[in-house]
């Protein structure tokens, strides 16, 4: 079986060079890398991953933590492993991906040999955070903390700022009839998100209406499209509201579904935003849906960078946030006059 020796002898380095050019840990000339790479592949050298873990006195292994009920992932987490997992193989990582369900019990999260730990959908006083905080195991949020927290390293967008923007654009366009289908109740998304659309209200000299705001509830619905669909059958006999704001594109397919077996016209007589965009979907849905373009994998790659800048004791920031995009198609229209 070929070694490290054996490379680094072909190649006139020493073992560590051939292990940092692997590793990436310290930065390795552009000559000299190419020469052990061709090396390696004449020799049909494959890098231990078990070895260089041992070595490094790490696991070398980053953990991705994705709660969700669908049974599918939507293609924003698909987006965002993309992100982490590019970044991390740019630094010699792994990426163990674990899908946690939401009724997990925290001890069960110390449970993966990863050095350190990227989490999505943080909620208020989260337990995750709380474990891993005891554990004294790296981690890094995508979403904020609670505010009261002033130490945890995230990566968000603005989402304030952002559903602010959607809110003016909606009124602007004379809807003053909102449903706000909303992420679950607790997440810090979702309290952000409120608080974009109440200040578009108040900046509109508007009264803005708690009861128009409906949260997930992920025990009721099985997965996102459901919860979409139900919450306009749920409404629709009690409020004629002229615009919907929906937490996903897959929650806006729901909408959509269920606005065609109760013979609402979308735009015609309701507006409909996502605030995610899969471009995919978004141009293949009829009409062509309106959404918000969150940048996914650019937030997966700059978690992953804050938290492997942690585990080799280089500064990082505190918090970066990625700013989001409203992407104006065919789904939104000025309400009719005769509504």
């Amino acid at each position: 079986m070929v070694t490290i020796s054996d490379v680094a002898k072909k190649a006139g380095v020493s073992k560590g060079t051939v292990s940092s050019v692997f590793s990436k840990k310290r930065p390795i000339s552009v000559e000299v890398t190419e020469r052990v790479l061709n090396v390696a592949k004449e020799l049909n050298y494959v890098p231990n991953h078990a070895a260089r873990s041992l070595a490094m006195k790490k696991n070398m292994i980053i953990g991705l933590k994705m709660p969700t009920l669908d049974t599918e992932l939507s293609s924003f987490d698909l987006k965002v492993i993309n992100g982490v997992v590019k970044k991390c193989t740019e630094s010699g990582y792994r990426v163990l991906l674990d899908r946690v369900f939401e009724n997990e019990e925290p001890a069960l999260f110390s449970r993966d040999p990863v050095d350190g730990v990227i989490l999505l959908n943080p909620k208020d006083e989260d337990p995750r955070i709380v474990q891993y905080k005891q554990l004294n195991l790296p981690f890094v949020l995508i979403g904020r903390p609670d505010q009261e927290d002033k130490d945890t390293k995230f990566v968000d967008n603005n989402n304030i700022e952002i559903v602010k923007e959607v809110g003016e654009f909606l009124i602007e366009n004379g809807h003053h009839d909102i449903l706000f289908l909303n992420a679950s109740y607790g997440m810090t998304v979702a309290e952000d998100r409120m608080e974009g659309l109440k200040r578009a209200y108040e900046n509109f000299g508007l009264a803005f209406k708690e009861e128009d705001v409906i949260y997930n509830n992920q025990e009721k619905y099985k997965c996102a499209s459901d919860y979409g669909f139900n919450s306009l059958l749920d409404t629709y006999h009690v409020k004629k509201y002229t615009a919907i704001i929906a937490d996903t594109d897959r929650v806006a397919l729901g909408v959509l579904r269920a606005a065609r077996e109760i013979g609402i016209n979308i735009p015609s007589d309701l507006s409909l935003i996502a605030l995610s965009n899969n471009e995919t979907l978004a141009l293949e849905t009829t009409p062509k849906l309106t959404s918000i373009e969150l940048f996914p994998e650019k937030l997966g790659e700059e978690a992953a960078e804050i938290l492997i800048n942690v585990l080799n004791d280089q500064l990082a920031p505190r918090q970066k946030i990625i700013p989001a995009k409203l992407v104006i198609r065919d789904s939104c229209r000025k309400p009719s006059l005769t509504r």
